[in-house]
């Protein structure tokens, strides 16, 4: 198809290979990250719940009563800094004296020491361990068999009563690795985007770039096809014309010889060919002047279709007349290529197809046969010049088609249709649009 670039993924695949790879090892190593944080998370809040222990433990193990609310507040402050939130002296399920806010909900107090981890905190129990009272001066270790005072009797009921520490908690080391992998992740998101982005625009840069040297180097080609083909046909076109004259004199002067006269006429023939091929030659490097007027695409098309054969086409054409700004002769020209090509490649019997219509603000003309259609990869090919399928012919009409259409401003296109044979689409913008 011809008319403007439009980028389509043949550029060269190293840009998105290496774009691919590197997002590959950004993402691999985000996400090693990620894992490895949350793998820290459990390690760290054990880590520190290990030291609130430890802590806990040896902050009341000398205490011979109930811990009081100042103790716990110290104890709150002192840790604070690490991360602890809340801690609560409690007797079997029952909180006696707390510090900080928190809960300990849904922590089975049966179940040992375990650590449990919730929405960003968390939270484990222990049993606080006591120490045994020294004796006094002048005691020994040793068990007498006398009536402890009621005052010592209370102390010692009260160390042993079951009591548990209760705690909660921020890991807030694990947190900040935790959150510094998801910015991590983001930031490698983020660059793989920007990396795909710019493996696209270079892509597509590069495409651009080869297409528009294709079409430079299809410029040269075409200009030196065409000043050759201009020397060479206004060279052959006086012998041509001087041949052809003589030759028809001389049909004329043996039309009653059954030998001479058939082969005078084939030599009539030829040089007829001849001069078509010569004038297809000139068509073809013309100037690329329009000669724009106020035409009827119906008029155009009719035209187009009278020079082929209406026996042979099928027409539509649009409901009313309109003006077109165009230039008629030369679109009838174009036209009346594509229906000489449909015509020959379509069976016997088999009428070709075309018609006009209005498409927002473009008129398209199309062109239907019944042949064997386009070999695959070949739709772009069949409008170069001198290329052909058939025995008898030079190439040139598809070539002479396209450049009409495109002095025009359009673009025409070619594809096998579903039903059997190839279709042809010129299409024609309002001059403007």
């Amino acid at each position: 198809m011809s008319g403007p670039a439009r980028w389509r993924p043949r550029g060269p695949w190293m840009p998105w290979a290496a774009a691919v790879l590197m997002c590959a090892v950004l993402l691999s190593a985000a996400l090693f990250s990620r894992s490895t944080a949350n793998e820290a998370y459990s390690l760290v809040a054990r880590g520190m719940a290990t030291v609130l222990t430890g802590a806990g433990i040896e902050a009341f193990r000398h205490s011979h009563g109930l811990p009081t609310q100042a103790d716990l507040d110290a104890f709150l402050e002192a840790h604070q800094a690490g991360g602890l939130r809340y801690v609560a002296i409690m007797e079997d399920s029952r909180v006696l004296v707390s510090a900080g806010e928190g809960s300990i909900e849904g922590i089975p107090l049966d179940a040992g020491p375990q650590l449990y981890l919730e929405d960003g905190r968390a939270r484990f129990v222990h049993r606080i361990r006591r120490s045994r009272p020294e004796p006094g001066p002048g005691e020994t270790g040793a068990v007498v068999p006398t009536p402890a005072p009621p005052e010592a009797a209370d102390r010692a009921q009260e160390q042993r009563r079951p009591l548990r520490i209760a705690y909660e908690f921020e890991p807030l080391t694990a947190l900040e690795l935790e959150a510094r992998s998801e910015r991590l992740l983001g930031v490698a998101i983020i660059s793989c985007a920007g990396i795909l982005v710019l493996a696209f625009a270079f892509t597509r840069s590069l495409a651009q770039r080869e297409a528009l040297s294709e079409e430079l180097e299809r410029g040269r080609r075409l200009a030196a096809l065409g000043t050759m083909s201009a020397v060479l046909a206004h060279e052959l076109r006086n012998p041509l014309a001087s041949l052809k004259g003589h030759a028809q004199l001389l049909a004329e002067r043996v039309e009653r010889d059954e030998v001479l006269h058939p082969k005078a006429n084939r030599v009539v023939g030829e040089a007829v060919r001849l001069e078509q091929l010569l004038n297809d030659l000139l068509a073809f490097v013309r100037s690329g002047e329009l000669h724009r007027a106020d035409a009827d695409p119906n008029d155009v098309l009719r035209a187009a279709v009278e020079s082929t054969g209406e026996t042979s086409v099928e027409a539509r054409y649009l409901p009313a007349r309109t003006q077109w700004k165009l230039d008629p002769g030369r679109m009838q020209q174009a036209l009346e290529n594509v229906l000489r090509n449909a015509v020959q490649a379509s069976p016997a019997g088999q009428r070709v197809e075309a018609s006009v219509e209005q498409e927002g603000k473009s008129l398209v003309f199309t062109v239907k046969d019944h042949g064997p259609g386009i070999p695959a990869g070949e739709e772009e090919r069949i409008f170069e010049p001198f290329v052909t399928g058939r025995l008898r012919g030079v190439g040139l009409g598809l070539a002479i088609t396209r450049r009409i259409v495109e002095l025009h401003g359009g673009t025409v296109s070619a594809r096998s249709h579903a039903g059997g044979g190839a279709e042809f689409r010129l299409t024609v913008p309002m001059k403007g649009s």
